[in-house]
């Protein structure tokens, strides 16, 4: 018996509902000693009564004692307590007149109450010996109440079942637990099973993801920068990103190392935002046409900002990536928003942008598009608008992964949404929203 939990949560567990469950009723055997005691005081006239009724109730603070603070000193305590009451409870009931020998219902709550007192132990073993103890101590004050007073004892056919079924109960789980110790729940293994599979299914993704970007983007950029020696800084880009993605950490995320050259190469940097009136890249040009020389501008030209503590520069690979793609983006807003987002958020978040920039310049037949950047709510959200030639997503093929991983996996992965708006000869809105925060 394990109710589904782990096995070492599952015999605790067990153990303090066996133990919560005989304190319980030994609970409700000294609460129907008192109303009977409390009954024959009232209804039968007899005051002494009013002692059992006293007596029951001393041995129930005893236990309520034992209850909430278990220990051997209180359990011991207990017994001794309840032996005593026991025996005076026996004096009153088996005065002369009453009962003729001790095997009564009366005599048999309290001495039931008085075994399942360390009967509720924690342990299979220990609490049969606790059991036990109480039991001969329960029998051994109904013989001596008897005797003090005259008649004749006979042990509790009651008191002697309620031992039994402790006994089965307590041998019943002693045995499940020894049966096999090491053996993991079904419910256990289930969870980490999911659990297990919800990380490989995260590391695919990211995988999938990473492959995609890298190498889509460096044909795009090989691509632009038409015939010819391929530049220098191309080939080290090139060189270092598929170091990254066959290297150990491939999963690493590498965003926050745009600056300098962590790993013998320097990483691609994003183009340049012409500066507006204010002061402030809320509009600017990121990308030139469609020429070797732009290209080569793009990329080569500074970063646009130094990263920030948090180790993220504002939508690198988005513009880097409008940059090879030889595509003009126009920005209404202010990507220094992102800085309300963590690193790995913020990093997610621009990948997605920088793959919906080269499906424009892929798919969509013109060669700008604009970024709108937007905060509020408690979300960061950035929407992809291009007037191309628009497409249905329903049409695309379950092999193309852009769309579906690069984009609305990855988004999602960070607790976002993706929403895409696209018509044919009118163009494509994609929205993507992240929640600020995050790691």
């Amino acid at each position: 018996m394990s109710l589904g939990l782990p096995g070492h949560l599952a015999r605790d567990s067990l153990s303090r509902s066996l133990a919560f469950a005989g304190h319980c009723a030994a609970f409700a055997c000294l609460t129907v000693t008192i109303v009977v005691s409390v009954i024959v005081a009232t209804v039968g006239e007899r005051p002494n009564g009013w002692t059992g009724a006293a007596l029951a109730a001393v041995m129930m603070l005893a236990l309520a004692a034992v209850a909430r603070y278990p220990s051997v000193t209180l359990t011991v305590l207990a017994l001794v307590v309840g032996t005593g009451a026991t025996i005076a409870f026996t004096m009153l009931v088996m005065e002369p007149g009453g009962f003729e020998s001790t095997n009564n219902a009366v005599l048999a709550l309290p001495r039931i109450a008085l075994l399942l007192v360390g009967g509720a132990g924690s342990g299979s073993l220990i609490a049969i010996v606790w059991a036990s103890l109480g039991y001969a101590l329960g029998e051994a004050a109904a013989f001596l109440g008897v005797a003090l007073v005259g008649g004749s004892y006979a042990p509790s056919t009651a008191a002697a079942a309620a031992f039994g079924i402790l006994l089965v109960v307590r041998i019943f789980d002693g045995a499940s637990r020894r049966s096999d110790p090491r053996q993991e729940t079904g419910l256990h293994r289930a969870s980490q099973q999911t659990r297990e599979l919800a990380i490989r299914h995260d590391y695919e993704l990211r995988a999938t993801a990473r492959l995609h970007d890298t190498a889509l983007s460096h044909l795009i950029a090989i691509a632009a920068a038409g015939s010819g020696t391929v530049d220098e800084r191309l080939r080290a880009g090139i060189r270092q990103d598929l170091g990254l993605i066959v290297g150990r950490d491939w999963a690493i995320d590498h965003s926050g190392q745009a600056t300098a050259n962590d790993r013998g190469g320097p990483r691609r940097a994003a183009p340049v935002a012409e500066p507006s009136p204010n002061g402030r890249a809320a509009r600017g040009r990121f990308a030139g046409r469609t020429t070797a020389g732009a290209v080569t501008r793009a990329r080569t030209a500074p970063l646009p900002a130094e990263p920030r503590p948090g180790g993220t520069t504002m939508l690198v690979q988005s513009f880097a990536a409008a940059g090879n793609a030889g595509l003009d983006v126009r920005v209404t807003g202010d990507p220094e928003i992102l800085h309300v987002l963590g690193p790995g958020r913020a990093e997610a978040l621009d990948a997605a942008v920088a793959q919906c920039l080269i499906n424009v310049a892929r798919h969509a037949g013109v060669d700008e598009a604009e970024l709108a950047l937007g905060l509020g709510g408690g979300e960061v959200t950035i929407a992809v608008m291009d007037s191309g030639v628009g497409f249905d997503e329903r049409e695309v093929p379950d092999d193309r992964i852009g769309l579906r991983t690069s984009i609305r996996a990855r988004i999602e992965q960070q607790d976002g949404t993706v929403r895409l708006w696209s018509t044919k000869g009118i163009g494509t809105t994609i929205v993507l929203t992240v929640p600020e925060g995050g790691a």
